[in-house]
């Protein structure tokens, strides 16, 4: 009985050894450690409103105060920079104070969203970088 055993163990430990040795090999992702890097996306925040508005103001953290926007290209678009950002602030929210053509007034503080720009640096199984994407505003 003792035989067996034995043998069983002397076949089967180098079979397992093996076995996981593949997987570390080939494997995508399980043999390799994503670098700690945090992206950040600095870029503009683009403010997409339902209908063009007659005025737009906006800025980045709690309590700011709301700079006036202008157009650019058919695109409003909100720098993370003075006077919009005064102090650095992690960007996740923007206030919105715009006025549609029919007189009627917005101000709300909106969630702004991220999303992947599809480039992956450090492969596929890492995250790569991201961008915001358009804040949308419904005026009445």
């Amino acid at each position: 009985m003792k035989s067996r055993g034995v043998v069983a163990l002397a076949v089967g430990a180098p079979v397992t050894a093996l076995g996981l040795a593949a997987l570390i090999v080939f494997m995508p992702g399980l043999n390799r450690a994503c670098p700690a890097i945090g992206y950040a996306y600095v870029g503009d925040v683009e403010l997409a409103f339902s209908g063009e508005p007659e005025s737009a103001a906006a800025c980045f953290g709690e309590g700011c105060m709301p700079e006036p926007l202008t157009s650019r290209d058919g695109k409003w678009l909100v720098p993370q920079s003075p006077p919009y950002l005064i102090t650095p602030t992690s960007v996740d929210t923007i206030y919105v104070e715009a006025v549609a053509p029919s007189g009627n007034r917005f101000a709300r503080t909106l969630l702004i969203e991220d999303e992947s720009t599809g480039e992956r640096p450090y492969g596929p199984h890492c995250p790569g970088p991201s961008k915001f994407k358009p804040v949308q505003v419904l005026l009445g």
